[in-house]
């Protein structure tokens, strides 16, 4: 699926494995929320930021809506069949000046449920030597509720993406960055509560924004853009420590008929795309990113949706023999 928001509207448009276009639905609107609030005019928001989930057949949709100086989350979930008709839920104020471009919400989904990480508004700091604390929560869509006894107060937040979420079986793994000491770090923070409980926190890429986190099997992979330079780490889990991976020149290959990608040499990264996989923009070789990417592997092709000329472009690319290549979408 393709959802994109222009001023103060979502729209989206289901696609097969394929990138074939098959369905489009307006999800929200101005409009359509003047009339939930008996409101004779269509409020002056703009949309901000959009992110999305999928579990079987049913979607989630979070977004960040802007009204002068008053910016809030707000949510979807729905059956992918009748999305337009979803329950709409209000996740909660958030504190300006927001991360830009990207950075302010999450969706991942766990135990059957959907789960959004957000920023938040002012918080007390945790330590009384640190100023500027802002709150991030968690937020269960199927519940209505914000999860106690994992709120998180970040100093200072960093201006440009602000956060790592991801959540991958009984493991959770969440973290923000902070520019309370003159240079971005990110603290990330992992929650595990079966066959047996665990939590650690790590900080990891200094002088790096985050710019995305990939969960495979029982490991995630957190990237970075360090000065202009990409980095990476990986988390195993358990006492092992996080591992350095190098992704500064990345290739897209085939192996098998699928893709990978990957950097050869010592640490370098290897992210072989068999199943379907989201949330692939930050791993992209640059040869097949776009301005503002989002990334996903059906199974059968990697689409990469992005900005070109202000407008929103998707491409694909399919496996033949050892190569990536382009392919046309209809």
């Amino acid at each position: 699926m393709l959802i994109v928001a222009e001023n103060s509207e979502l729209r989206m448009t289901t696609l097969d494995r394929a990138g074939k276009a098959q369905k489009n639905e307006t999800l929200y609107g101005a409009e359509v929320s003047a009339k939930s609030q008996g409101s004779p005019v269509p409020p002056s928001f703009e949309i901000v930021e959009v992110v999305a989930a999928t579990q079987g057949a049913r979607l989630a949709v979070g977004w960040v809506e802007q009204e002068g100086s008053s910016i809030r989350a707000r949510g979807l979930s729905a059956s992918l069949s009748n999305a337009s008709k979803g329950l709409r839920v209000s996740i909660g104020e958030v504190q300006p000046p927001i991360a830009t471009p990207r950075g302010n919400l999450s969706l991942g989904s766990a135990d059957g449920q959907f789960v959004a990480f957000t920023r938040a508004t002012q918080a007390p700091c945790a330590d009384q030597a640190q100023r500027d604390c802002v709150g991030y929560s968690f937020y269960r869509f199927d519940s209505g509720e914000h999860r106690a006894g994992l709120p998180l107060a970040v100093p200072a937040p960093c201006a440009q993406s602000g956060l790592v979420f991801a959540l991958s079986g009984t493991r959770w793994y969440y973290g923000a960055c902070s520019a309370s000491s003159g240079s971005p770090l990110t603290t990330l923070f992992t929650i595990q509560n079966d066959p047996f409980y665990y939590a650690r926190a790590d900080r990891v890429l200094p002088g790096c924004l985050p710019m995305g986190a990939v969960a495979v099997a029982d490991e995630l992979i957190v990237a970075g853009d360090c000065a202009g330079t990409r980095r990476a780490v990986r988390l195993r889990g358990g006492d092992r420590a996080p591992e350095e991976v190098r992704m500064e020149r990345l290739e897209a290959v085939c192996q098998a008929g699928k893709p990978l990608l990957v950097q050869n040499g010592v640490a370098g990264l290897k992210l072989a795309l068999n199943d379907r996989q989201d949330r692939l923009e930050a791993f992209l070789p640059a040869a097949f990113s776009l301005p503002l990417a989002r990334a996903a592997w059906t199974g059968q092709t990697l689409l990469v949706a992005g900005l070109v000329d202000t407008r929103v472009t998707l491409k694909g690319y399919r496996c033949d023999s050892t190569l990536l290549r382009e392919v046309a979408l209809e």
